[in-house]
Parts: structure tokens; C-alpha cells; sequence
């Protein structure tokens, strides 16, 4: 497969004929800190992620739409003996238009563009899982967006799990500050080639209305709902349905910003603790979501005080966020620092020559 794929990077770069050849690096380099201080809540450890990522490419544009990308997403944890701790290809081929795109490969989480909340993917996942293995295609319009992408997540081996997840968003804006949505994931939960029954289903809904205005601040105030369907098909129990509501809140100015989440409903990880057929519990393979989703007092509550903002036309970023995590009882603690740097400059342009 890797050397059919090869072949196809030389054969278009050889392609004469096309039209508006281009070719382009694009390079970006992030750090990520983010410390827990979960102990006692029975909902997370107590740790701090501190790394550097760096996520070289190479790609090849030709008749304006089409792209073809190689490249590679490396992360190295700081005080790690290794030199590098995770390499992870990427390699997918790009169509995009005014309205509508597509990928398809291994490729960079930032091609989605519908709104996940934590309820479906947490901070520390994000650090540790930035690709989309598998396809998607999407819709923007000038007041909506559509998506649909799968992501291939396990494979059938003997020691991992078939794994898989769909997701689906759409959304739009209306009477200029009004706007609604919903986000949706399926994550397939499967076997591995040493057993067999224990396939489990874990569905997640978060349909969303809200309103985004400036009265001094920048406020943007969502109402939303997260409705959850699991089964564990080994114990043919039936669904467990845990739901409920959830209302954000955000004003900022100056890049400073207060951000506040209220989740008030049953917890949405009823099978983290669960184990399986392989002796080990469902887990975070079987939840990507900020543990505190799995609060069982009924509450969770989310705030953050930070600071977000780009620089040098948007190719800096930095992010700062102190962040209290309420499970209904007690009060925890979470740092979160994100600096990235990215430059993508044309390399050649047949129209153009070398760059």
C-alpha cells in the first residue's frame, strides 16, 4: 500500500500537463501543558501532560482543488527517555471548493469543522489523538456547515480492539445573532481476534441553539441537550440512556476571556469501570470525553479563566486557561498552557515558477 501510494505521489508530480501545479510545505509546531489535579474524585488522575509536537508536510496541489499530502505528526513527552515518543504518519489526498471538501487518509483533526463539545472529546485526548484515520466530506455555506467523517480508531489484531467512530454535525445562523446545531458520534466498540462477544455501542446526541452578540464583551450563550445510548452486548442487558442538559457560557475582550459549562443530568460513562473480555476495563478506549461527564451527583460544572489569541497574520497562537471542575461536591483544579507556531509557503508554482 505504501508503495502504491508512492507511486502516485511521482506520478502526479511528473503529470506535465496539469494545470496550476503547486507545491506547498506546511509545517506547524505546538507545546501543550495540561496539568490535572483530579485526586479524590474518582473521575481522573491526577497528572501533567507537557509535550512538543511537530507535524511536518509535504503536498502537491494541481487543478485547483486537488491535493495530495505526506507527512508525518511526531510528539515527544518532556523528561521522556525516548527521543521521539509517538510518529505517526499522515498521507491523504484533499479535494476543496468554495462550499464543499473532502479527505480521505490519514489527517489532521483541524479539517472538521463541526463543534464538539468535551462531552465527546476531552483536552488530553485531543494532545494525544490529533489525526482522522478513515474519510470525510463537508458542506460550508455562508450561514451553515455540514459533516459527515469516519474514523477508523482499532484495528482487529490480537491485541486491539475494532474500533471505529462516525460523527456527524450540522448548524447554521438565523436573525443575525441566533444560530443552532447539533453534533452526533458512534463509536463502534468491538472484538479482538483472540474472542468474540463483546461488542459494545456508545452513541452520543448534543443538539444545540444559541446567540452570539457584543455588548462590550463578546458573549456567546448556548443551550444544549446530550443524550447518550450504550449497550455492552455481552451482557444483553439492553440501552442505558443517561442524558441531560447542558448551557454554556462565554464573554471575552482583548483575547482575555470567562468561560463557564453547566452539565446538569445523569453521568454519561455508566461503563468506564466495566471489564472486559480481555481483563481490562472499558475506559478511556471506551470514552473520549472529559472524565467529569461521568459525575454521579447528577452536576457538573466547568470554569475557566484564560486567555486565547493569534498573532504574526494568525500563524501564532497562544493559550492560557486556569480552570475549576466541580463533580457536584468538591472542587478541582486544571491548568492548560497551548503555544503553536505554523507556516505553510508555496514551494513552486508551475504558473510561477520556483518560489
Amino acid at each position: 500500500m505504501g508503495r502504491k501510494f508512492a507511486i502516485l505521489i511521482l506520478s502526479l508530480f511528473a503529470a506535465g500537463t496539469l494545470s496550476a501545479q503547486q507545491l506547498f510545505f506546511d509545517g506547524e509546531l505546538s507545546t501543550h501543558f495540561d496539568n490535572t489535579e483530579y485526586t479524590g474524585s474518582g473521575l481522573g488522575d491526577s497528572r501533567t501532560i507537557f509535550a512538543v509536537r511537530v507535524a511536518p508536510t509535504l503536498g502537491y496541489r494541481f487543478e485547483g482543488n486537488h491535493s495530495v499530502v505526506l507527512g508525518a505528526d511526531l510528539l515527544k513527552d518532556f523528561g521522556s527517555s525516548s527521543f521521539i515518543d509517538a510518529t505517526k504518519l499522515i498521507a491523504y489526498y484533499q479535494y476543496t471548493d468554495n462550499r464543499w471538501g473532502a479527505n480521505a487518509g490519514i489527517f489532521q483533526r483541524d479539517k472538521l469543522v463541526g463543534s464538539y463539545s468535551r462531552a465527546f472529546f476531552s483536552d488530553a485526548y485531543l494532545i494525544y489523538n490529533p489525526l482522522i484515520q478513515g474519510v470525510t466530506g463537508r458542506y460550508t455555506g455562508k450561514n451553515s456547515f455540514a459533516e459527515i467523517a469516519v474514523d477508523w480508531e482499532g484495528l482487529y489484531a490480537t491485541d486491539t480492539r475494532e474500533k471505529f467512530r462516525v460523527l456527524l454535525a450540522g448548524g447554521g445562523e438565523f436573525a443575525d445573532i441566533c444560530y443552532a446545531g447539533a453534533a452526533f458520534s458512534m463509536l463502534h466498540f468491538a472484538n479482538q481476534s483472540t474472542f468474540q462477544g463483546n461488542v459494545v455501542d456508545n452513541l452520543l446526541l448534543n443538539p444545540y441553539i444559541g446567540v452570539r452578540f457584543n455588548a462590550f464583551f463578546d458573549f456567546d450563550i448556548r443551550l444544549g441537550a446530550l443524550v447518550s445510548a450504550q449497550r455492552d452486548r455481552r451482557t444483553d442487558s439492553g440501552w442505558d440512556i443517561p442524558a441531560g442538559g447542558e448551557l454554556y457560557l462565554r464573554f471575552s475582550r482583548w483575547g482575555a476571556y470567562i468561560e463557564n459549562n453547566l452539565y446538569v443530568g445523569a453521568g454519561l460513562t455508566p461503563y468506564y469501570n466495566t471489564v472486559g473480555k480481555e481483563g481490562l476495563p472499558y475506559a478511556d478506549n471506551l470514552y473520549a470525553c472529559d472524565p467529569f461527564y461521568g459525575t454521579q451527583h447528577k452536576l457538573y460544572n466547568r470554569t475557566g479563566i484564560g486567555y486565547s489569541r493569534s498573532f504574526a497574520g494568525d500563524r501564532v497562537a497562544v493559550k492560557a486557561e486556569m480552570v475549576l471542575q466541580c463533580d457536584g461536591q468538591k472542587l478541582y483544579c486544571q491548568q492548560l498552557v497551548g503555544i503553536s507556531a505554523k507556516i505553510c509557503p508555496v514551494l513552486y508554482d508551475k504558473r510561477n515558477h520556483k518560489k
